[in-house]
């Protein structure tokens, strides 16, 4: 298969997938977005939205293995374009439905669905991409996803206000459903990308890679387990804070403060716009001082830990504090994120395995979202907010404990 080369038309395909991955977003985080309204609007009591929010997390990690494996065996654009499908129909089904017993099952459905987003997209950039403008491109697509968090946290509560807490849904369902069809339409049609795609790859070639990538797998040794095992546990940790805070932080602000619950999601605006930031700086420190992922993971662990301990001690006396504290812990997680689940995979590729990985560690934090969205609801009701902040501060200090012990092992293993 051929690469794009012109500028142009790698510009378009980048700005074509971010705004895939945008919609994606905005139809998958507005639950969590507008958690606090579902609760106080009694369409949902508080851990039946936990459960959502729970089982979209689960089906959503388990997702990304299911969705990575059916890129390789039918074409990715047809995967994107099932899943806007679904994701459509799962936000008109909560937008319409009078009441939210089967909210559950709707934000579980969309979950899966919404898994059939990002792998396919990464197979099509790296199909199409040299490997510059792939790691260019990854960087830029994955601005979609906060920018479409910074969207729907802003454009929520005066829907919200202005309507119903259910418009929201049935907003994003058309937009979901819109896009399924201009992704379609525009992705087979433009010229560039069909030259592209009539470069017919050998399929003996592929049949010996694969094979030889497994014979490859074989040779992991225990050490090699060991560490990546502790890196999974290390990525459960940063998704349940990332997610779990994140998910939780409307609500927070709502409960301490006693504002009105549109005003506690406006406020919630201010996490993806920081993370946003995290993305650059953590990358930034990494590649000009760190030099090692674990050593930089550890490192961003350890602020996001000091952060939630800012919070107990000072959140509860004002907003913005507050706010700055939860903005730096959230964006502390995302900078893990970056360093653990985009930049460890690459140094897996002596054994054949990259694709792989990527899918089984990012699931990994779609497992401790999982644990911590629901967590976090219970945990709350049983001991207050105080104690939870206090757990998440213990969270992200062993995360950085664990990245640092195990920093040299990381070493050793990337020169072996």
């Amino acid at each position: 298969m051929t690469k794009l080369s012109d500028k142009k038309n790698v510009n378009f395909l980048v700005v074509l997938c971010a705004v895939v991955y945008f919609v994606s977003y905005i139809s998958r985080v507005n639950l969590g977005t507008v958690l606090v309204e579902i609760i106080s609007s009694g369409y949902a009591p508080k851990a039946v939205a936990a459960l959502a929010l729970t089982a979209c997390s689960i089906t959503y990690g388990a997702g990304q293995l299911v969705s990575g494996y059916l890129g390789d065996k039918f074409k990715p654009q047809n995967i994107i374009f099932t899943g806007f499908i679904i994701t459509s129909l799962m936000n008109l089904c909560v937008g319409t439905v009078g009441n939210g017993e089967m909210l559950v099952v709707f934000w579980a459905v969309n979950g899966f669905a919404q898994a059939l987003m990002w792998p396919p997209l990464v197979k099509i950039l790296s199909n199409l991409l040299n490997d510059e403008d792939y790691k260019k491109a990854c960087v830029k697509v994955s601005w979609g996803s906060s920018l479409g968090t910074v969207s729907v946290y802003l454009v929520a509560p005066f829907i919200i206000k202005a309507f119903d807490v259910k418009i929201v849904f049935v907003l994003c369902g058309v937009i979901a459903a819109v896009m399924a069809f201009v992704w379609k339409l525009t992705y087979d049609n433009y010229k560039p990308i069909k030259a592209c795609l009539t470069g017919v790859s050998n399929a003996k070639e592929q049949v010996k890679s694969t094979k030889a990538a497994e014979s490859s797998v074989a040779k992991f040794d225990k050490t090699s387990v060991a560490l990546l095992s502790l890196i999974m546990v290390c990525i459960m940790l940063q998704g349940s804070l990332r997610d779990g805070v994140t998910n939780w932080t409307p609500t927070y602000i709502s409960e301490i403060f006693k504002l009105d619950s549109s005003i506690s999601i406006l406020t919630g605006v201010i996490l993806p716009i920081f993370s946003l930031l995290s993305f650059t700086f953590v990358s930034f420190v990494n590649r000009k001082f760190i030099k090692n992922e674990l050593v930089c993971a550890g490192v961003t662990f350890g602020v996001g830990a000091v952060s939630a301990v800012l919070l107990l001690l000072l959140g509860s006396n004002s907003v913005v504090l507050s706010l700055a504290s939860l903005a730096l812990l959230v964006g502390s997680m995302h900078g893990v994120n970056l360093i653990l689940v985009c930049m460890i995979p690459a140094h897996f590729a002596k054994f054949g395995k990259v694709s792989f990985i990527s899918g089984l560690i990012n699931s990994c934090t779609y497992v401790g979202a999982a644990i911590s969205t629901y967590g976090i609801a219970v945990f709350t009701d049983s001991f207050g907010w105080n104690k939870t902040i206090l757990l998440w501060s213990i969270v992200a200090f062993a995360g950085a404990f664990i990245c640092i012990a195990v920093s040299k092992k990381w070493v050793a293993f990337k020169k072996s």
